[in-house]
C-alpha cells in the first residue's frame, strides 16, 4: 500500500468506529460469512464485531481493532508478516503528514496562479474532483443470506462503480470504550479530511449518508488505464451470538508470521 493511500485509510479508521457505534448500543456480536471473488479467484472472507473488537479482511489481508487500548494490528497472510499501531502513533503519523501536505499546498499554489485558466481548472480537478463526482442512487431491494436489503449504486464518474446491498435489520454492538479517548485521533483526522489535497470529500461523505444498514453484498468495477478490475462479496452466512476469543487471537491468526513496522509509521 502506498503512502498516499495510506492516508485515506487512516481517515477510514476514524470514521469506522463512530459508524459502528451509531445505534448499537443493545446489539449482540455478529459475525459475517462473505463468498469473495477478484483477480485471484474465489474464496471466502469472515468479518466478526464484538463490543471489544474487530476484525475484517479476506485470505490475503485482514484487520483486528482492539477498542480498549486502541490498537490496529494489520495481517499480510501473503508476506506471512504483521504490524501494529496505536491510535496515538497513527495520529502522530497524520499531524506529520498534515504539516507536509500543508507545505506541499502552498508551494502548488504558487504554481498553479501562473497557469492558463483551463490548466489550472484540471489541476484543480485532479485534486480531489472525483471525490465530488461521487453519486449514490438507490434502486430495488432484495434478499441476502436470509435478509431484506436495499440496493445502492455508487458511481465515481466512469472510473469506478459499486453496487451494493445494505440492510438496517442488522445492529453492529457498540464499542466498549472512552470515547474521549478518540476524540483528538478524530479532530486530527477530520484537518486532514479538510486539506485541499482532499477537495471533494466532504461532498463523498454527504452522499454516502444516504446509505443506510449494514453492508451484506457489493460488486465493484474500476476502469482505468484502458484495463478493468472486478470483485464482489456477498453474505452467505450471517450470526449473531458470542465469538470466541481466538478468533481476535493474534498469535494465533498470524502464527509464524513476521512483525514487521507498521507502513503508517513510515510516512515522512
Amino acid at each position: 500500500m502506498t503512502k498516499t493511500r495510506m492516508l485515506p485509510a487512516a481517515l477510514a479508521c476514524a470514521l469506522g468506529l463512530a459508524v459502528l457505534s451509531a445505534g448499537a448500543a443493545a446489539a449482540e456480536d455478529l459475525t459475517l460469512v462473505f463468498k469473495t471473488t477478484g483477480k485471484d479467484g474465489a474464496t471466502t472472507a469472515t468479518s466478526y464485531y464484538s463490543s471489544e473488537k474487530m476484525r475484517t479482511g479476506d485470505a490475503l489481508n485482514e484487520t483486528i481493532v482492539e477498542y480498549g487500548p486502541g490498537k490496529i494490528t494489520a495481517i499480510d497472510h501473503k508476506k506471512k508478516e504483521y504490524s501494529e499501531i496505536t491510535l496515538e502513533e497513527m495520529e502522530a503519523a497524520m499531524k506529520q503528514a498534515a504539516a507536509k501536505m500543508e507545505a506541499a499546498n502552498k508551494q502548488m499554489e504558487q504554481q498553479m496562479a501562473s497557469m492558463p485558466p483551463e490548466m489550472r481548472a484540471k489541476m484543480e480537478q485532479m485534486m480531489g474532483g472525483a471525490a465530488s463526482a461521487v453519486t449514490v442512487t438507490k434502486g430495488g431491494t432484495r434478499q441476502v443470506a436470509g435478509y431484506s436489503c436495499q440496493d445502492y449504486t455508487i458511481a465515481m464518474g466512469q472510473t469506478m462503480t459499486t453496487k451494493l446491498c445494505a440492510t438496517t435489520a442488522l445492529k453492529f454492538p457498540a464499542p466498549n470504550v472512552d470515547y474521549r479517548k478518540y476524540a483528538s485521533f478524530a479532530s486530527s483526522a477530520g484537518a486532514m479530511a479538510s486539506n485541499p489535497m482532499f477537495k471533494g470529500m466532504s461532498k463523498m461523505a454527504d452522499e454516502f449518508k444516504k446509505i443506510e444498514g449494514i453492508t451484506i453484498a457489493e460488486s465493484s468495477s474500476i476502469h482505468m488505464m484502458g484495463r478493468s478490475i472486478d470483485s464482489s462479496r456477498e453474505a452467505v452466512e450471517i450470526k449473531k451470538g458470542p465469538i470466541p476469543a481466538s478468533a481476535f487471537d493474534v498469535a494465533t491468526i498470524a502464527k509464524g508470521y513476521k512483525k514487521v513496522p507498521h507502513p503508517v509509521t513510515k510516512i515522512k
